[in-house]
């Protein structure tokens, strides 16, 4: 059941077209980045990580809204249960995500774009974290779309003011007051997996494994709150419905 509604959500929002755009970006800007040699490693995967962040939150919001709902009762009827279908949406458009994520970080491998070989350690580094970017990206996306915010025009508009302030974090804790150093751990921890990407030469192996699992986990946390919400949001709408 899961995986035929996966395909059939699949079809449709490839059908819509809208994915165009957001997966357009994803695509040009990596190979814009690495259209010269050489190109730092972990520097340049802290940049490319950031466009997957970006580019999943533009996919996420855009695969939500490709049918404005038209057929979301339908569907959850179909699937027999609410739960099942909004995980089946997130797990759709995670795979197009984590399959990006995979081109961001072997295309350059692949072209002998960097300006030395890279270790095994750095590509599992590089590819854990931009699926751990991407995700994010998703997770936010799902609180700004059309079930939630009918004005979509200000969902945009709140979804990039998140995004900018996701990316500013880590720039927060360059004031006096040593306690805001927790701000960029309550942001969506866009800025503190940069950080770990630009600095990666002097980070402990456990600051590593720590750092992506928190980044895990924070997604895991915003998708079990959109999983819950919208399942409620729907049963109270059906319940409407039926009188």
């Amino acid at each position: 059941m899961m995986g035929s509604l996966i395909r059939y959500l699949l079809a449709s929002y490839t059908r819509s077209y809208r994915y165009f755009a957001p997966i357009a970006f994803m695509l040009i800007s990596v190979v814009f980045l690495y259209s010269y040699r050489p190109n730092p490693i972990m520097d340049s995967y802290a940049v490319t990580a950031v466009f997957l962040f970006v580019g999943s939150a533009w996919l996420g919001l855009n695969f939500h809204n490709h049918d404005l709902g038209r057929q979301t009762m339908l569907l959850i009827v179909h699937s027999g249960k609410a739960l099942r279908f909004y995980a089946a949406q997130y797990i759709t458009v995670s795979l197009l995500s984590i399959l990006f994520s995979a081109f961001a970080v072997l295309y350059p491998v692949m072209f002998g774009m960097f300006d030395k070989p890279i270790t095994f350690s750095e590509l599992a580094l590089g590819y854990a974290g931009h699926v751990a970017m991407s995700l994010l990206g998703i997770s936010l996306s799902v609180f700004f779309q059309f079930g939630f915010m009918e004005n979509q025009g200000r969902a945009a508009g709140l979804l990039f003011i998140v995004i900018i302030v996701s990316l500013a974090g880590q720039s927060i804790v360059q004031f006096d007051h040593a306690y805001w150093g927790i701000i960029p751990y309550l942001l969506p921890p866009v800025s503190v997996m940069m950080d770990l990407f630009m600095h990666a030469d002097e980070r402990s192996p456990a600051v590593k494994l720590l750092t992506i699992a928190y980044s895990f986990i924070y997604g895991f946390i915003l998708l079990a709150v959109y999983l819950w919400t919208a399942s409620r949001k729907d049963a109270a709408s059906m319940i409407r419905k039926v009188g």
